[in-house]
């Protein structure tokens, strides 16, 4: 395998596979992320607001530019309906053809 480079990998989750599709859909349309992936049901439980919460949920993943992350954030802060939505994003290794890909997938 070539050199190893770097790209942006994040987390979020919502209430449905329907509206996780959308928000993955939409990030693609608007050259946000290479790739969306949609998992689930997941359960997760949860604090919120001093109660213990469980609901099912499902996983979105999504590959993008790291330089990319900030509007991201704020793409799905302003398309997901949660008050506070999950927003875990880390840089990743990745080969040199598959980063060549995610910075510029078209």
């Amino acid at each position: 395998m070539k050199n190893k480079k770097e790209i942006g990998v994040a987390v979020t989750t919502c209430s449905s596979k329907e509206l996780a599709s959308r928000i993955v859909n939409d990030l693609l349309s608007k050259n946000l992320i290479a790739c969306g992936q949609v998992e689930g049901p997941i359960e997760s439980t949860y604090q919120w607001k001093g109660n213990l919460e469980k609901e099912t949920e499902w996983r979105i993943s999504l590959k993008f530019d790291p330089g990319k992350e900030v509007e991201l954030q704020e793409a799905v802060k302003v398309m997901h309906p949660y008050d506070s939505p999950q927003w875990v994003a880390w840089k990743a290794g990745a080969s040199e053809e598959y980063c060549d890909w995610v910075v510029n997938p078209n």
